[in-house]
């Protein structure tokens, strides 16, 4: 067996000198099964091979929600949850559950060893053509998948230095060399460079790629780019990639004026453009708001209009409930949404939901359609494989606020989006299991991300593209089945940017989003609110509400830190405050 060569660890010296993940006891040479970068461009899955560690390194679980917990929008009823411990003040540098670094680098090293040998593969020995286009379609991955970890750092890690200047992260585009010291001590980029660097590599993607993996039935190309790639990276998503990296530029907390709102809208017209633009999003297609348990998604392969890449469909699972449900229902009831986020959630007719109605002995009744899809409630109806529910948090019962049992709710209320209540049923005498998958990019996302942009640039009902924000958040709303768009037309622009604000905490709740976005928006007092849930008294006539857990976050957290570690092994600069 041939031993490792110096090749070898000069593509993994990055890890070893920035320290860019944990657990380098992977990366050590066993007497075994040792390749060196020659054998792996002489076999081609091995080659290939480099390029699929980041995808599995691609979070696929819906098991727990960390970054709802961080937020106003849930709360954990794990009392040794980390995410309380941050919370309350505990986030620092060295204790971070937010951290992208040693994954993202991980991934890149990979990305940036691909990228070097990928163009001495023979990738296709039958076929010149179905080699070549191999090589184009691998090469846009690699870009488009380099281009998805840098914004994820820029998202944890990208802010105000210490130094007074807007850094992001160090960009390596290269296998770095053991002989250039340099090599092992690259500066932070300025925000910009990192933001440039990302685009260029979504551009380069957009070029190479399909927009989505459909047959064309060309026998030669569709051997490289055709429905077989279902679930891997594509040219749509190097296009979304594109639209949050412009917005995030210009949101509060990034901009210097150089990347615009106008940039951001007009980068997702062009992703609406190619994505049937507003045709879809109608009440016609209600279904598409539960994404994420819809057999129509599958069955659409890789052309549903919702779904823009999604992992590998499970058909046998449970973990996600199991964590879930109710004690009554025999989960854990970890994920435990806040009367904030159900607050957020207006009346069928698309109003604010008034306090009268929030302090009502009904609250429930005659809201927006998504709160009964999203969240499980006192009273709330539903069914689990054949049985049909009437929940009940009453005090007294196993499921209330305040229950004896160890898996009850700390809030008042249960996760109910992404659970799959039609197939799961955890019952001993029933455990039976469903369909699961997760949901890396929605069209929703890119339409809520044009009309924050477009209000922004413009106002309510400038035109960018054919489109304006009013149009969008109303074909929205008409989709999840608000009866009315009159309240929507009577707003000014700081009206419709509350209201998009708040559109994108009802659609994208429990999807990684709001922590994020108050944070790019600069709303740290709104990161510190206390959260709130409901207690039902006995009888079922009263609803009171009572602060259930605290925030504690400095205004220079709206940057995550650079790790710690890795300032003390040479002069990366810290981000302001930490």
């Amino acid at each position: 067996m041939k031993k490792m060569k110096n090749t070898k660890y000069h593509i993994f010296a990055l890890i070893f000198s920035l320290g860019l993940f944990s657990a380098c006891e992977v990366l050590e040479p066993e007497d075994e099964n040792v390749y060196d970068l020659e054998d792996v461009k002489s076999v081609v899955i091995f080659a290939e091979g480099l390029l699929m560690n980041p995808y599995r390194n691609v979070i696929g679980s819906h098991e727990s929600f960390p970054l709802a917990y961080a937020c106003d929008d849930a709360v954990n009823n794990d009392p040794t949850n980390n995410i309380k411990t941050l919370v309350a003040g505990g986030w620092t540098a060295n204790e971070n559950p937010f951290n992208e670094w040693n994954g993202a680098y991980e991934n890149i090293l990979y990305i940036n060893s691909f990228m070097e040998i990928i163009g001495d593969i023979e990738w296709y020995w039958k076929n010149a053509t179905t080699d070549s286009i191999f090589a184009v379609k691998l090469k846009g991955e690699a870009h488009a998948l380099r281009a998805w970890d840098y914004f994820h750092l820029l998202q944890a890690h990208a802010g105000k230095g210490a130094n007074g200047e807007m850094l992001g992260v160090p960009i390596v585009d290269r296998v770095l060399s053991t002989a250039e010291d340099s090599d092992y001590k690259i500066p932070r980029s300025t925000f910009n460079d990192l933001v440039e660097f990302i685009l260029a590599d979504c551009d380069t993607a957009i070029n190479l790629l399909p927009q989505r993996w459909v047959s064309t039935g060309d026998v030669p190309a569709d051997k490289a780019i055709g429905e077989r790639n279902n679930n891997r990276i594509n040219g749509h998503v190097a296009q979304f990639l594109k639209v949050k990296t412009l917005l995030y530029a210009a949101s509060p907390a990034f901009s210097d004026g150089t990347y615009t709102y106008q940039m951001a809208a007009e980068a997702a017209v062009a992703l609406m453009d190619s994505s049937n633009n507003l045709a879809n999003i109608t009440s016609a297609n209600s279904d598409h708001i539960e994404f994420y348990s819809n057999l129509d998604v599958v069955n659409a392969v890789n052309l549903h209009p919702e779904v823009i890449w999604r992992s590998f469909k499970e058909n046998a699972s449970s973990d996600w409930e199991s964590t879930n449900y109710p004690p009554s229902l025999y989960g854990e009831g970890l994920t435990n949404p806040s009367q904030n986020l159900v607050n957020a959630f207006p009346m069928l007719d698309g109003t604010p939901t008034p306090d009268s109605k929030i302090n009502s002995d009904d609250p429930y009744s005659g809201r927006d359609p998504r709160l009964d899809k999203y969240i499980i409630y006192n009273g709330a109806t539903f069914t689990i494989g054949a049985k049909n529910i009437v929940f009940d948090t009453k005090s007294g019962t196993q499921d209330a606020l305040g229950s004896l049992d160890n898996f009850s709710t700390k809030s008042g209320y249960y996760l109910k989006k992404f659970m799959n209540l039609s197939s799961v049923d955890l019952d001993p005498t029933v455990e039976s299991e469903g369909m699961h998958y997760y949901t890396f990019v929605r069209y929703t996302d890119v339409l809520l991300m044009f009309a924050e942009a477009a209000n922004e640039a413009l106002d309510p009902d400038g035109d960018i593209g054919g489109y304006n924000a009013r149009q969008v958040i109303n074909a929205i709303r008409d989709r999840a089945g608000i009866t009315s768009t009159a309240y929507v037309d009577g707003l000014d622009k700081a009206g419709m940017t509350e209201l998009i604000r708040n559109e994108r905490r009802i659609e994208m709740c429990f999807e990684n989003q709001r922590f994020w976005d108050l944070r790019r928006w600069k709303l740290t007092d709104q990161l510190n609110e206390p959260v709130y849930g409901v207690r039902v008294s006995a009888d079922g006539l009263s609803y009171s509400y009572e602060e259930v857990e605290t925030r504690q976050f400095q205004d220079y957290q709206i940057y995550g830190p650079i790790p710690y570690g890795e300032t003390l092994k040479y002069n990366l600069v810290q981000n302001e405050g930490w």
